[in-house]
């Protein structure tokens, strides 16, 4: 094997390829890329048996050829590097890289180690989705999607589509987000593992038409220049759209920024993740408590649309702070309907941003 490339545009490649390898895997062969050499492009193949993600790099190919090298030396090579092309070729069982003046020789697997990577099936239906709904889909979800839930299937994010609409689902059984833009025929329902949100992100193209298409096991997704399957995670996503009331006894309409700050300033006093906080509506304010045997008490108002009986919530206003920045809306409803019930923040206009957080109260 032996070619040269784009050192910018090998290093950019190979960042995306990172995401989807282990650190620390049990099978070394883990760690490793598969470099492809063939026609006028340079693939590379990267997988931690839970992603498999195939990237192509235009590239000057003297010499076809395969073969594995690890993952993380060959990036911070070429990340390094302050020439613009880089030469890449095996020599007896090691592969050179040179970049300039430098040259480094790094150790290589056998690319029959490598593993084999899932194929779509040939009948199988290609849907397309914009990159932009993805990412912004993955971005108002994220945050309330757990790394190891005990119910499997809440450790990724839920895309439901409706065929006018998608959903993009996230919860961990405290909190729920959900993005519904509206869209034209997309019929998938995909459960996307949280890494694999991680590894899209890095892949796409806000701009770019992305192919869908699924099997029992696996999501293929493609985009310019690279391919990726993720294999979906197993079990029944719950029936989000049943625990979300349609109507709240009590709704006020704040403004999302002032909201956001008045949260911050009165859980300064409080240290640790959970940061618990009194919500009260009452006549055009909303008031917000918290009281720390060690530090202190701490209170706060905000100017509120609000008429109506004097009502009293908590809830962690880390929930409530994670969910509110992910509001373009100037405004947005904040409704409850008693203790027990959960929070309800909606878009001022639910048409221009179709989202819609769920936060469940602190128990006492």
């Amino acid at each position: 094997m032996k070619l040269t490339c784009d050192r910018s545009q090998l290093e950019k490649a190979l960042l995306k390829a990172k995401e989807a390898t282990e650190k620390k895997a049990a099978l070394p062969i883990l760690t490793n890329f598969l470099l492809s050499a063939e026609g006028d492009k340079l693939t590379i193949k990267a997988t931690d048996l839970e992603n498999y993600l195939t990237l192509s790099v235009d590239a000057n190919v003297i010499e076809e050829g395969s073969v594995c090298v690890n993952s993380q030396k060959l990036t911070d090579v070429v990340k390094n590097g302050t020439c613009s092309e880089v030469i890449l070729h095996l020599k007896g069982g090691t592969l050179v890289v040179e970049c300039g003046r430098s040259k480094f020789k790094l150790a290589t697997v056998d690319a029959e180690e490598f593993p084999e990577f899932p194929q779509p099936e040939e009948d199988s239906k290609k849907e397309t989705l914009l990159g932009k709904l993805l990412l912004e889909g993955i971005d108002r979800t994220d945050y309330a999607i757990p790394k190891d839930a005990e119910n499997l299937a809440l450790n990724g994010m839920y895309i439901n589509g409706k065929g006018e609409e998608i959903h993009f689902v996230g919860t961990d059984g405290h909190r729920l987000a959900l993005y519904k833009p509206p869209v034209d025929g997309f019929t998938l329902q995909l459960l996307i593992p949280k890494k694999s949100l991680k590894v899209l992100k890095k892949l796409v193209n806000e701009l770019e038409d992305l192919n869908i298409s699924a099997s029992e096991n696996f999501a293929f997704l493609e985009g310019e220049n690279w391919k990726l399957a993720v294999r979906l995670l197993e079990g029944e996503y719950p029936d989000y759209e049943a625990v979300i009331p349609e109507e709240m006894s009590n709704t006020a309409l704040v403004n999302t920024e002032e909201f956001i700050k008045a949260l911050k300033r009165v859980t300064l006093l409080i240290e640790g993740k959970v940061k618990p906080v009194r919500i009260t509506l009452t006549d055009n304010l909303i008031k917000l408590e918290v009281s720390d045997p060690e530090f202190g008490e701490a209170e706060d108002e905000v100017e509120a649309e609000y008429i109506g009986e004097p009502i009293s919530v908590e809830f962690n206003a880390k929930y409530l702070i994670d969910a509110l920045d992910n509001y373009d809306s100037e405004r947005v409803r904040f409704g409850v309907s008693g203790e027990d019930s959960p929070a309800k923040i909606e878009a001022e206009n639910l048409d221009d941003e179709p989202y819609i957080c769920l936060i469940m109260p602190m128990t006492l």
